[in-house]
């Protein structure tokens, strides 16, 4: 059989009663292969496992013995390995390196190199050593997702030129969500917040016990409206404008495939704070100098009264001035209610829910933002039906209403 290069990516690897496909990714390098094939050969001693092949002009049709050193170079001339165990035959290898190239908050790069089969741990420590920066105090993000340390670097389907970001604060902070709460009568209501898996608590205020379960962390305020739109939390006895949290994020799980069979274009989905998309398709973007003036409009739109217009705008335009660009998306309400579900009681009549995502968009990378620049152009008014606020009832002082804003910059 002539040698060619394969257009299949994957390899079949049989044995006397088994066939199974082999993804080509999966086994670049000899070690990953026979790390690899006791899970499909389990009657196979992993310590003995010898791959052969009889696709090349060289083999003659015999089954010719593979040796560890030339893998890399036969495998993509080939489609079929036979898998057989012969436990003198195996060799030993010293673990194959890889470079990986880590990207700073200030576009420093620093390269390291480490084993193919190394943990995030692994990768922490080296570094600490190399750079300095405690490994408690580094998040790594790879591929939009913060990588956790109790796994291997393979699981995230990071290999040999990967660039990863490394920063020495968390990149995915929830920042300063607050919590109004109006009556038309002084009221006493509980409220209760949850958070997803993926957040954890980082400030309350008032001050609240948090409670931790398998799902996650949520805490409750007993409070009390009064006439003036303010709260007296019942258990510090703190009188207060709004009730405040804010989050920091969990590292993930690895990738996994998605969920056969796929989401409907109707389905809510939910809001991954590990993940989350500013895009030029659910996004504006602005000049950070226009900024103010957009988001006064646009929350405005979403029914923020002037002081909450106000702090929203104040607490979040130093962060946005930092850059010259900015990408902004105003969440779905039914999206983010996913990753931080509220629950007053006595139930609301009206609940408003915003929170903003916003990135720098480099002055290099404004082509392709076309759509999200167009969009900035528009009545800020289509945020409305994007995060589905009932505006009109927020406005009825005769109505029990909630409105809460908060923030995420998405600093990768």
């Amino acid at each position: 059989m002539g040698a060619s290069q394969s257009k299949s990516d994957y390899i079949v690897a049989t044995d006397a009663k088994t066939a199974v496909f082999v993804p080509r990714t999966n086994i670049v390098w000899y070690e990953d292969l026979v790390d690899l094939l006791p899970r499909h050969f389990p009657n196979i001693d992993p310590k003995s496992i010898v791959v052969q092949t009889d696709e090349l002009d060289i083999c003659r049709g015999r089954d010719v013995d593979i040796p560890p050193d030339l893998w890399e170079e036969i495998s993509p001339q080939i489609q079929n390995i036979k898998v057989v165990s012969r436990p003198t035959q195996r060799l030993k290898k010293a673990p194959r390196l890889m470079t990986l190239y880590l990207e700073t908050r200030n576009e420093e790069i620093i390269t390291v190199s480490l084993p193919c089969s190394a943990s995030v741990t692994e990768l922490t420590d080296i570094i600490q050593d190399s750079a300095g920066i405690p490994s408690d105090k580094q998040f790594l993000v790879y591929n939009h997702q913060l990588l956790d340390s109790n796994f291997l670097l393979s699981e995230y389907n990071i290999y040999n030129g990967a660039t990863i970001s490394l920063w020495d604060s968390d990149p995915l902070l929830g920042l300063k969500p607050v919590v109004y709460v109006f009556s038309p009568l002084p009221t006493d209501a509980l409220i209760r917040l949850s958070l997803s898996k993926a957040w954890s608590f980082s400030v309350i205020y008032p001050d609240a016990p948090i409670t931790d379960s398998e799902f996650g962390q949520s805490i409750t305020w007993n409070v009390k409206t009064n006439e003036d739109h303010t709260l007296t939390d019942m258990r510090t006895g703190t009188r207060v404008s709004y009730l405040f949290w804010e989050t920091k994020t969990n590292p993930g799980l690895p990738p996994s495939p998605p969920a056969s069979p796929q989401i409907s274009p109707h389905t809510v989905r939910p809001f991954d704070p590990l993940c989350p998309q500013v895009t030029n398709d659910n996004s504006v973007v602005l000049h950070a100098s226009k900024a103010a003036v957009y988001l006064d409009k646009a929350l405005h739109a979403l029914g923020l009264h002037i002081e909450a217009r106000t702090s929203f705008i104040t607490f979040w335009l130093p962060f946005i001035l930092k850059h010259n660009y900015v990408a902004v998306n105003f969440l779905p309400q039914a999206s983010y209610d996913k990753a931080a579900p509220l629950d007053v009681k006595p139930k609301p009549d009206i609940v408003i829910r915003v929170f903003m995502l916003f990135k720098r968009v480099c002055e290099d990378e404004l082509d392709e933002w076309e759509g999200a620049l167009s969009r900035a152009s528009e009545d800020t008014e289509f945020w409305k039906d994007i995060v589905g606020a009932d505006t009109k009832g927020m406005k009825d002082e005769k109505l029990f209403r909630v409105l809460e804003w908060g923030g995420m910059e998405v600093n990768y």
